[in-house]
């Protein structure tokens, strides 16, 4: 599937939430976080299905929860859940082993603010170990996962 097949729904799962982003032709056009979403599998699976139903894509996107690199426990379980969902429709769906391109996440949002300028603003900086992590990097990892499905193009690998 690539950003010509039209309207394509990516998923992601990081700690504490669920975040979706919706590519029309390779342009990004929304995008939504949520943190009720990822409190349960129930909530999960609602919430996946909702947005498959607002936005009605040609396509989606889920990480496959197999090879979910870093990822354990309650992660797992919504991965899985959201796969069954996906699995469940009449449209395709890509489950993605997610590559590491950059070193961190933040990295690969700054390549992302780079791609879409319109978000730039949104790039979220590391914050210090104390602190959570900043609520949009869901966010970016749907594109990352989108981006790693061959939806959208890729940018240069980190060189370090």
């Amino acid at each position: 599937m690539r950003a010509e097949a039209g309207r394509v729904l990516s998923v992601a799962v990081r700690t504490g939430r669920m975040a979706c982003i919706l590519l029309d032709g390779g342009e990004l056009v929304f995008w939504a976080t949520s943190r009720k979403a990822a409190k349960t599998n129930e909530r999960a699976a609602a919430k996946f299905r909702e947005w498959i139903e607002e936005f009605r894509p040609d396509g989606l996107v889920t990480e496959n929860p197999d090879c979910a690199g870093q990822k354990r426990g309650a992660q797992i379980k919504i991965l899985k859940t959201l796969f069954t969902v996906a699995e469940d429709r009449p449209i395709p769906n890509i489950a993605v082993c997610r590559a590491k391109r950059f070193r961190n996440a933040y990295l690969d949002a700054e390549e992302f603010g780079r791609q879409f300028p319109d978000i730039s603003h949104l790039v979220p900086k590391k914050p210090p170990i104390w602190k959570g992590e900043p609520y949009h990097l869901a966010c970016f990892e749907a594109l990352a996962l989108a981006r790693d499905a061959g939806v959208l193009e890729a940018p240069p690998k980190d060189p370090q």
